[in-house]
């Protein structure tokens, strides 16, 4: 092993030593007061704890286009999925109150499941078929009886294996249809160089968050969602390839 290599694999064991028991203790409190509390004092905490997490880890964040979006209105937010460090480098730029859409499966799991229910994150199943359809359906009345919140969609569904935009998948569109929100996407820059998939290693580096005009869904249907999933997908491609 290279001695290059060999400081930043301890610098990245340095990093997980400190960040991870950071999250697991803050995660809990932020937990707690989301118990007895919610509100500004929960989403301060939890934008709080997300921005911490992300300084330990040496990722400087520059987020830009602030004008480009209202934090008081709603939309159905797309960002790029890069690394594991997306939520937390996505909670502490988005300069409004915002939630996730999550694998249904996942509320299930030990801590986690738990967490993320009493978020409000919105369950659901990215199988095909009526059951997806029926979950999709449950998470467009869940987002309109939450008007004060946003919802993020991460398109691709999946990390990106070699830092290249992969293929949109349909579902967050059809949520943004059936909701009737603009979308409003979200770039970032430079992700791929701190963390990759299938691999811990943690470089510190700087990310660019751009926040995009948005786009509106007004005089899409199901017949033509393909149109507005390649103009949503061209945002990305003019900063990501």
């Amino acid at each position: 092993m290279s001695m290059k290599r060999a400081a930043t694999v301890a610098r990245s064991l340095l990093i997980w030593c400190l960040g991870l028991p950071w999250f697991a203790f803050w995660a809990l409190v932020v937990l707690l007061v989301g118990i007895f509390r919610a509100g500004a004092l929960f989403e301060g905490l939890l934008k709080w704890l997300c921005r911490s997490l992300v300084w330990i880890c040496g990722i400087r964040v520059a987020v830009s286009g602030f004008a480009n979006c209202r934090p008081d209105r709603q939309y159905i937010l797309m960002m790029n999925h890069v690394n594991l460090f997306d939520g937390f480098v996505f909670y502490q730029s988005y300069p409004g109150k915002a939630r996730g859409i999550e694998e249904e499966s996942h509320f299930g799991w030990p801590f986690y499941g738990w967490v993320i229910r009493r978020m409000g994150q919105v369950p659901v199943n990215r199988r095909s078929g009526a059951r997806a359809m029926e979950s999709l359906r449950r998470a467009a009345e869940w987002i309109r009886s939450r008007r004060d919140f946003s919802f993020i969609v991460l398109p691709e569904g999946t990390r990106t294996r070699d830092g290249r935009l992969g293929p949109f998948k349909k579902g967050g569109f059809l949520l943004a249809l059936e909701t009737g929100l603009d979308i409003l996407p979200l770039v970032q820059k430079g992700a791929y160089g701190i963390n990759r998939r299938q691999s811990l290693l943690v470089r510190p580096g700087r990310v660019e968050f751009i926040i995009e005009k948005p786009v509106a869904t007004a005089g899409y249907a199901r017949e033509n969602i393909a149109e507005l999933i390649e103009k949503v997908r061209s945002v990305f491609l003019r900063y990501v390839e």
